[in-house]
């Protein structure tokens, strides 16, 4: 070749990464860059000129590889080739060969170029991988589990041999490459697996759901000769699927006679009301029968393995750890205890622990025995404390009733207890009980529309814990009020019907109500009847005491206190400031030019001037104030826990309203009044004595020009006047 062509090699591939060597026609080497020098351990002046031939360990590759020089549009050329060359100092390459021919302007052959690389890195890998690869069969093999990997594509990379023969019918198809669906399909054809009943492409793509998840679930496989596989396939980080199949036929097989022998022994417990479990020495439950899985509200499935215990509160928890640790000593123990049990329902208990003794006389389980006495106890409590609320003398008769609608919610775990009046077609709340106040007492309905129509048409207690599937269902209530609780019984005062007394919830109730609770409801009835009666009765009685006390007491026109009844409420106020200090203010008002009115326009136009008067003052006065007439148009007041300044400013307040006010309009002279006040002192022993410096400052303010308010000061002539 041209020594233009070698430059223009050079100046090409010279510094190029990869081996690059250029023969002539006559396979004599022309051009080498550095790369190729180093590959072959030599250097280009002792390498241009000679044939590759020195360069291959086996001469029949370099026989070979001059049939490129003679076909040069050959496909051979887009090869890649494997040789085994040597280098100069005798060692040897491993080496992948591409080559491309050469042509001069005539398209005639004028050499080829060859690119060489290095493959012993990438043997020495394979040869590595295929090590591993070895390996990891190996290992797999070990594994007494049918192992499993498919790529992304679903095809299979690897399995163990285990894997083969637990799917021996499909052990043909079982192999790399192969997709997952193929291999069900072939363990199909071939009745490898019980569906079930489902069709072949139905449990198929149930089978390929599962397998698409991969979320490393449990799936217990049937085979079609009635071996059993759990099957737990997860997804890997490739994309790709990792499976394992253990055969559990034997532990399917004795879960099947556990699950036999459980059911004759369910048969049998589950006939007793109380709850029978065992524990093993550790506490966890190998039985329980039917009432036990209620009280702990779950299936036995779930139960059987755990610690029945881990569920009650820490208190009862340690009560029955005390009790298990004797009965494994081999001790029989029993004692009373009060359980909050998982399905919501607090039981008082008698509970038993009996050990049960292996044949070498160790303790190897617990039968324990529960039972519900509940309602005995609750009932004797629930009795007691009912004597104890109608027999003291402590609670007055509304607290008596509160107390026994509070005792009946806590008997019956109800939210609403409920008196009712019942007068014709009307049913009114009296008194009530209730969580958050819902009920209010004076709330009526239509009796109709109440349970306690089928109460008082029963004439005697009547109950229900699951109204929507009782006759309590087709009635109003149960669609107004969804109430799916009630108990309740007629209440009779004096022979006759006078409501119902009912306890209710929305809830359905989890215990049924017992003759008990019938005979706690009735007794309930009867004293709330009788204590009704008695009420009524002392009611009347205090009626009379209050109106006789209010005609003694109140003045006839005006309806305030009249003279004596001020009087005693002032000395008590007098009593009261010489014990606390607190300070008040008596005022004296007389009503100015009073005498005037009545000559002019007559008496019962004075009379009028007096009832508007005393309207209005006494309307603006607090609670605790205290207001009277003492004489014909004079009033006093008490203005409580006010000293002089405070007492000055209402009063003028006051004397403005009357002006505002107290007017009519047959009355042609302005209605006005004047004020004299005294605050009290430590020498005011008697309120006359308070009364008469009060009157005092009055007839100051009313000799200097009335209508207005006038505070005593000591002497007359010092009076302050507003």
């Amino acid at each position: 070749m041209a020594e233009s062509i070698t430059l223009d090699l050079k100046q090409s591939f010279g510094d190029l990464n990869e081996c690059v060597l250029v023969t002539d026609a006559d396979r004599k080497i022309v051009f080498v860059n550095k790369a190729m020098e180093t590959l072959l351990k030599t250097d280009a002046d002792a390498l241009v000129g000679a044939t590759t031939e020195r360069f291959f360990a086996d001469p029949a590759q370099f026989e070979t590889m001059a049939e490129l020089y003679q076909s040069p549009a050959d496909q051979r050329h887009r090869r890649a080739h494997a040789l085994e060359l040597k280098a100069d100092d005798g060692s040897s390459i491993s080496a992948e060969v591409v080559s491309a021919p050469l042509f001069d302007v005539d398209q005639t052959l004028s050499g080829l170029l060859f690119i060489a690389r290095d493959t012993a890195e990438r043997k020495a890998l394979e040869s590595k991988l295929s090590d591993i690869a070895l390996t990891l069969e190996e290992a797999l093999d070990a594994i007494t589990e049918g192992f499993a990997i498919f790529d992304a594509e679903d095809r299979l990379i690897i399995c163990n041999d285990q894997y083969r023969e637990i799917y021996a019918h499909s052990a043909q198809a079982i192999f790399p490459g192969n997709r997952f669906e193929d291999i069900l399909r072939f363990g199909l054809n071939r009745k490898q697996y019980d569906t079930g009943g489902l069709s072949d492409d139905e449990w198929l793509q149930e089978r390929l759901d599962w397998h698409q998840a991969a979320d490393g679930k449990v799936l217990e496989q049937n085979l079609g000769d009635g071996r059993w596989l759990r099957v737990s396939e997860t997804r890997t980080s490739s994309g790709g699927v990792a499976g394992i199949r253990a055969d559990i036929t034997e532990l399917k097989h004795a879960r099947a006679q556990a699950e036999a022998a459980y059911r004759n022994l369910s048969l049998m417990a589950d006939n007793i009301t109380a709850s029978v479990t065992e524990v093993d020495t550790d506490g966890r439950c190998v039985f329980i029968n039917k009432t036990g899985c209620e009280w702990f509200n779950d299936e036995p499935q779930n139960l059987i393995g755990t610690r029945l215990r881990d569920t009650l509160p820490w208190k009862e928890r340690e009560t029955v750890r005390s009790l298990f640790e004797q009965a494994q000593k081999g001790e029989k123990v029993s004692t009373e205890v009060s359980f909050h049990f998982p399905d919501g329902i607090h039981r008082e208990c008698l509970m038993s622990c009996n050990p049960r003794l292996a044949e070498d006389g160790t303790v190897e389980g617990i039968v324990v025995l529960i039972s519900d006495n509940t309602d005995r106890k609750k009932t004797e409590r629930t009795l007691a404390e009912l004597y104890a609320i109608t027999s003291t003398r402590e609670l007055s008769h509304e607290d008596k009733i509160a107390e026994i609608l509070r005792l009946g919610t806590e008997h019956f775990d109800l939210p609403f207890g409920i008196i009712s009046h019942v007068i014709d077609d009307h049913y009114t709340i009296t008194h009530a009980h209730s969580p958050g106040g819902e009920l209010v007492p004076g709330t009526s309905f239509p009796l109709e529309n109440t349970y306690c129509t089928l109460t008082l048409d029963a004439n005697g207690p009547l109950a229900t814990a699951n109204a929507a599937n009782s006759e309590f269902a087709k009635h109003p209530c149960h669609e107004l009020f969804a109430l799916e609780t009630y108990i309740g019984a007629p209440l009779l005062v004096d022979g006759e019907i006078h409501g119902t007394i009912n306890f209710t919830s929305a809830e359905v109730r989890k215990r049924p109500f017992t003759p008990a609770d019938i005979q706690i409801v009735r007794q309930f009835a009867d004293w709330v009847g009788h204590e009704i009666a008695r009420q009524r009765d002392h009611q009347a009685l205090m009626d009379a005491k209050v109106n006789l006390e209010r005609i003694a007491s109140v003045d006839d026109l005006t309806q305030v206190l009249n003279r004596r009844a001020f009087l005693e409420r002032a000395n008590t106020e007098v009593q009261r400031f010489r014990r606390t200090k607190r300070p008040f203010t008596a005022v004296m008002i007389d009503i100015d030019k009073f005498k005037q009115i009545n000559d002019v326009h007559g008496h019962a136009t004075g009379d009028e001037v007096l009832k508007l008067f005393s309207d209005v003052i006494g309307g603006a006065l607090r609670a605790v104030d205290v207001f009277g007439r003492v004489g014909g148009e004079e009033f006093c007041m008490i203005l409580h826990n006010t000293n002089m300044d405070d007492a000055m400013l209402v009063c003028e307040r006051l004397r403005q309203k009357i002006i505002e006010e107290c007017q009519l309009e047959s009355v042609d002279q302005t209605v006005t009044c004047s004020m004299g006040l005294a605050a009290a002192a430590r020498e005011d022993v008697e309120f006359s004595t308070l009364m008469q410096k009060a009157d005092t400052a009055l007839y100051e303010a009313k000799s200097t020009g009335r209508n207005k308010c006038v505070a005593y000061v000591g002497e007359p002539e010092k009076a302050a006047v507003l």
